[in-house]
């Protein structure tokens, strides 16, 4: 990380700055994915709908309060919050494909609920007040922003992955109802590791509407941001706080490559192709891979 601050403080490629923050802005969200659908074993692809809701959080407080969208972090992640609880409480008792498509299926509905609502102002989508800096500062400022949320996340989640309610969490990926009948509070651990996915994911959306300085609906919600995530922490190894960051730089360049050369439909087909591969073939990802690796050469 002493590397990448170096380079956003030194390097006068503004693409590549924006490239680099775009794949921060991954780590901090596939992190975050990583304690309930990692540790918990929570197929969750709902991502984009608190992020999406964070930003229209950020767009509608600060137009009304007249203050710096930046400064309604605080709101977006604490509007997604609530809103994960909500979803959470009843959709959390849903266990594999049932539940992954419940927050598919949400994410659609919401979408196409900000899309008829006046406070949103529907299709049109909303303007936000732009930081007054340069091109080159303001690019800094995001980049900086992204990096400094990469590594408090990856720190709150090992420190969770090596916690007692990480162990619960892994328990009941392993065997829920063995779990319960040990006396995990399943149900209360899942929503935690819910929520807490739900406001990253909605301080994230503040700083991107922040920095986008336009948000509508389409884009906003729209679904590879979710797929991006889920590939990211399977590519990775979701069981490791070391996973989602190594499956982030690498799916992310992917993207960014097949962005400039291919559609979007094209780019959502390699994901979708890479997440088969490695669920099937490569179990743990790439931190599995090193991780068996080093055991095997321990074992020599």
């Amino acid at each position: 990380m002493a590397l990448t601050a170096a380079f956003g403080a030194t390097t006068g490629q503004l693409g590549t700055m924006r490239v680099v923050t775009t794949v921060l802005m991954y780590v901090v969200l596939t992190e975050s994915w990583t304690v309930l659908g990692g540790f918990g074993g929570y197929l969750n692809f709902g991502m984009v709908l608190f992020f999406g809701v964070g930003a229209y959080t950020t767009a509608i407080v600060s137009s009304h309060a007249g203050i710096t969208p930046l400064a309604t972090v605080l709101a977006a992640g604490g509007v997604a919050g609530v809103l994960g609880v909500l979803i959470g409480v009843p959709s959390l008792r849903l266990r594999g494909a049932y539940f992954a498509i419940v927050t598919f299926v949400l994410t659609l509905a919401i979408q196409q609920l900000v899309m008829v609502l006046g406070i949103t102002n529907g299709a049109l989508g909303l303007y936000l007040k732009p930081v007054s800096l340069g091109p080159r500062a303001s690019d800094e400022l995001y980049y900086f922003i992204f990096l400094g949320a990469a590594v408090v996340t990856m720190l709150v989640v090992r420190r969770i992955g090596s916690s007692r309610f990480g162990s619960a969490l892994v328990a009941i990926r392993e065997d829920e109802d063995a779990a319960e009948v040990l006396g995990v509070p399943t149900t209360r651990v899942k929503t935690v590791a819910f929520v807490f996915a739900a406001v990253v994911a909605g301080m994230v959306g503040c700083v991107y509407a922040s920095q986008l300085y336009y948000i509508e609906p389409v884009d906003t919600f729209a679904f590879s941001l979710s797929l991006n995530v889920v590939v990211a922490a399977i590519v990775g190894g979701a069981q490791s706080w070391i996973g989602p960051l190594l499956g982030a730089v690498a799916t992310q360049l992917i993207s960014q490559e097949l962005l400039i050369h291919t559609q979007g439909v094209e780019g959502n087909l390699v994901l979708g192709a890479l997440l088969i591969v490695f669920a099937r073939f490569v179990p743990g990802g790439i931190a599995g891979v090193f991780r068996r690796r080093r055991v095997a050469k321990v074992a020599v």
